[in-house]
């Protein structure tokens, strides 16, 4: 009995010198696999991509698979491992059937962000009507590198809640909304300096089944090194896996590693 009393003991000794981790309540959600897209012409890739993934891995609980080229687009079933896509490429044109098998993924329910010259993509492909119904926005053209200001269109929506108000980018470039397509969502606006139109740069939509989140903010690290840009990035990917909760937090168990808290 005194054996067990000391073991006893020292299991309760080791359990309150444990770090409790700030959202595991329960046992910590598996992270959510994220298959992200990148390469292209016209973007410093080598440069963005690890910056964003490891900053975005200390605020949600998630691993990152990237691929800098379309190989994986052959299989129709490229993305069912997943829990999400991301695509932050930019490229004029692909195979149609790639194409295909990527609207396809988001039109059965693969959740789907885009980050700034995804949306420009596939241009010289005649997928590229249905790649911008997928996006949710038309943009063709944007206006010269310049620092901008952003305006929330929905500050109560749960991508937006943690996002400053009258955010600048120091420099980006200001893509032109040509069709803001029905069923999409805007959350952040801006005015183009050049001329004073406003188009909108952050917003949520839907492709069949699919959630998608897109910005077309982050031309290069002015914008990528900014920490509120990688909240806005892991909040629409978490929104677009269904993990945000209403009030602008992960759900239990995928929030950051060391603390749910928001920074």
């Amino acid at each position: 009995m005194k054996n067990m009393m000391s073991a006893l003991a020292l299991g309760l000794l080791q359990l309150a010198c444990t770090p409790a981790r700030m959202d595991e309540v329960g046992e910590r959600q598996r992270p959510l696999k994220v298959l992200w897209f990148a390469g292209g012409v016209c973007h410093d890739f080598d440069a963005l991509v690890p910056h964003l993934t490891s900053n975005l891995r200390t605020l949600l609980n998630a691993t990152f698979d990237v691929k800098l080229d379309l190989e994986i687009w052959k299989d129709e079933k490229f993305a069912d491992a997943y829990d999400a896509v991301v695509y932050q490429f930019c490229r004029d044109e692909a195979d149609g059937v790639l194409i295909d098998h990527a609207l396809q993924a988001t039109r059965s329910g693969e959740p789907t962000v885009l980050i700034h010259c995804g949306v420009h993509s596939f241009r010289d492909s005649d997928r590229v009507g249905e790649w911008e119904k997928c996006c949710g926005m038309r943009s063709k053209v944007h206006d010269s590198f310049q620092p901008f200001q952003t305006i929330k269109l929905d500050p109560t929506h749960p991508i937006t809640k943690a996002w400053p108000e009258n955010w600048t980018a120091s420099g980006d470039e200001l893509y032109q909304t040509i069709e803001f397509l029905p069923g999409s969502h805007p959350l952040l606006k801006a005015k183009s300096p050049q001329d004073g139109r406003e188009h909108i740069v952050s917003w949520t939509s839907s492709y069949g089944k699919g959630r998608v989140f897109a910005t077309t903010l982050g031309h290069d690290l002015k914008t990528a090194s900014m920490p509120t840009y990688h909240r806005l990035l892991a909040d629409g990917l978490l929104w677009a896996c269904g993990k945000l909760g209403d009030d602008g937090k992960p759900t239990m168990g995928y929030g950051a590693l060391e603390s749910n808290e928001r920074k």
